[in-house]
């Protein structure tokens, strides 16, 4: 099931082609999933940490994701020594669990990517079933600076059906035009439905917190940028964030400090 740089090229261009930029997406407002009541002392204690306990459902192939042949970069963009320094540039990257797929209890979840900085201006987000059925597609304007980027599934495709996992695609468009070298990564989202009964929302890193603890990998993200766009200077809560995504169940470290758009 692994998308290939020709066919994902092949799949996006043909809207690209006759969806005029003016006509891009806007982001769509983050759902919040519901919480299963639980009893907990979290409530009055403070939450100094959200850890992340995978499922166990195991991942399809490649969760991680594959990069064009670029390397995840536009080729105008790309290193000219790669390999000899360093302190090479981060490349495209999907954020997803370490060898794992990521659960959702939502419908139309957000998906996480980090974005390096790049002459490209605008790109696409494509979901297929599992079968490789197309499922939607979403374009976006970016601005070509650096920073990890929540990409909310549009909420006017279908939505994710429970218990069935879904492949996506982040594709930079490195020019006017679609090419085969276009950088992409490629990860997987499955739905689950919560079991229980559901309490009212709770504050977002008390969210985090709970997502965390069940394995929710796209809500546990959500809601922890959510809590730091909240209080963005919190130096609490930078760390928080940090030590999440260099967790070894996550494996994000390159990326932990990067700023969050």
């Amino acid at each position: 099931m692994n998308l290939q740089p020709l066919f994902v090229f092949m799949s996006v261009s043909l809207l690209l082609l006759t969806k005029p930029a003016s006509t891009l997406a806007q982001s769509a407002p983050e759902e919040t999933p519901p919480i299963p009541a639980h009893d907990s002392d979290e409530a009055q204690n403070p939450i100094t940490q959200v850890l992340f306990k995978p499922s166990g459902t195991g991942p399809p192939p490649n969760t991680r994701g594959a990069g064009s042949r670029n390397d995840r970069h536009c080729p105008q963009d790309a290193p000219t020594n790669p390999g000899s320094s360093a302190t090479e540039p981060l490349a495209l990257t999907a954020l997803v669990p370490n060898n794992q797929e990521g659960l959702t209890w939502v419908e139309h979840p957000t998906v996480w990517v980090y974005l390096p900085e790049t002459s490209a201006r605008q790109m696409v987000l494509s979901v297929r079933e599992e079968n490789s059925q197309p499922h939607s597609q979403r374009f976006l304007p970016i601005t070509g600076e650096s920073g990890i980027v929540g990409i909310p599934l549009d909420e006017n495709a279908p939505p994710l059906e429970a218990d069935k996992s879904y492949q996506w695609a982040v594709v930079l468009v490195c020019g006017d035009r679609p090419s085969p070298n276009d950088p992409f990564v490629t990860a997987w989202v499955r739905r689950v439905v919560p079991s229980g009964k559901m309490n009212n929302p709770q504050k977002p890193l008390e969210r985090a917190a709970w997502y965390g603890e069940q394995g929710i990998w796209y809500d546990v993200m959500t809601a922890l940028a959510e809590a730091r766009r909240a209080q963005p200077v919190d130096p609490a809560l930078a760390r928080i964030w940090a030590d999440f995504l260099t967790q070894p169940s996550v494996g994000l470290g390159a990326i932990a400090n990067e700023p969050l758009q």
